[in-house]
């Protein structure tokens, strides 16, 4: 790709192995997310939870605005030599077909339809995890990753529902177009098997759907990706909502049983909860995180942080579960930080 001098940092040879080994022997994860305008720090906030809580070597597939690429380009360099190459990167231009470039661009918001046509930008990867950029990791990314080897053969992607709850549910009551199963998925988080959407012919799919349907989709491209899969079920993996949990999930009470039961592995604060201040839960974790400095010991005060945070914020239905948000992370930095032998 004709990327500039931004174009790609060490470009990885793409392999099958990746996918198929076992979990101990996962050596290498893929990230990618896409960013415009005003989510930069939110962004980096996701690449911090991902180094936090592991140690694998983590590659990033970044699409941003050219006002941002340079911006990455620095902080990432420096990141990478703090953590002794554990991260690698790529950065790419935001761009789509030169034909309905302007309906994509007004798509739900600016740059988010970029991931749809992901599998022909980057031929070079093989599969990759995409979160949007309102996401944190509380636990390793590879046991996220691990989901790729449970995968059948008709399965190119894996996702968690956006409800499974018909009184509260999104599309089973307000939708106008076809979305997958009752409830329809959630797009925050999608393992993407690349290599498999482009046997699928996943990119030509896309621009009829968007044009059918253009009126009829306030979520743009999450609602693309539902209508696909509405005609195609057999090609999603169900994840459970502990890896895509959002306040819809808590609001309410408790809406996600396995989140409580094992704790929530990645949080989502779509709507702009981890901003706005109508669930301090959310940003109480998102705080914790946003202060963490890279190179920093993390074991003396990111967990202390989080619960203090936690414990300090207003009360809400999402802050009474706070085991279901402290678990994964205290399990996770037990493991990395064992105490040392007295």
């Amino acid at each position: 790709s004709n990327n500039s001098k931004y174009a790609v940092n060490e470009r990885p040879v793409p392999t099958k192995a990746s996918i198929i080994k076992e979990p101990t022997q996962i050596e290498r994860v893929v990230l990618s997310f896409v960013v415009c305008d005003s989510r930069f720090n939110e962004s980096l906030n996701v690449v911090k939870s991902v180094l936090l809580f592991s140690r694998v070597h983590i590659h990033l597939v970044i699409f941003a605005d050219d006002n941002l690429r340079p911006k990455f380009n620095e902080t990432l360099t420096k990141w990478k030599q703090i953590t002794n190459n554990q991260l690698s990167f790529e950065l790419h231009r935001v761009s789509f077909p030169q034909e309905h470039e302007q309906d994509w661009m007004n798509l739900f918001s600016k740059c988010a339809a970029q991931r749809l046509f992901i599998p022909e930008l980057i031929p070079h990867i093989d599969a990759m995890i995409y979160v949007d950029t309102d996401t944190l990791f509380l636990g390793p990314v590879e046991e996220l990753w691990h989901y790729f080897t449970q995968f059948n053969s008709s399965q190119m992607s894996a996702m968690a529902l956006e409800d499974d709850n018909p009184n509260v549910s999104w599309y089973p009551r307000f939708a106008k177009h076809p979305f997958y199963g009752k409830f329809g998925l959630n797009s925050g988080v999608m393992l993407m098997n690349l290599t498999r959407m482009r046997t699928f012919g996943w990119v030509e799919y896309v621009t009829p759907i968007m044009l059918k349907w253009k009126l009829y989709i306030p979520w743009g491209d999450q609602d693309i990706i539902n209508i696909i899969f509405h005609y195609h079920e057999r090609a999603v993996h169900v994840l459970s909502c502990r890896y895509n949990y959002r306040s819809d999930q808590c609001m309410y009470g408790d809406a996600c049983a396995d989140a409580t039961d094992r704790g929530i592995f990645l949080l989502h604060g779509s709507r702009r909860a981890f901003h706005n201040n109508k669930q301090p839960a959310f940003q109480a974790i998102y705080r914790a995180i946003d202060e963490y400095e890279i190179g920093t010991d993390p074991s003396k005060y990111v967990l202390t942080n989080m619960d203090r945070y936690f414990t300090d914020a207003p009360p809400s239905n999402c802050g009474n579960l706070k085991e279901a948000f402290l678990k994964v992370p205290t399990q996770t930095f037990s493991n990395l930080y064992p105490p040392p032998d007295r």
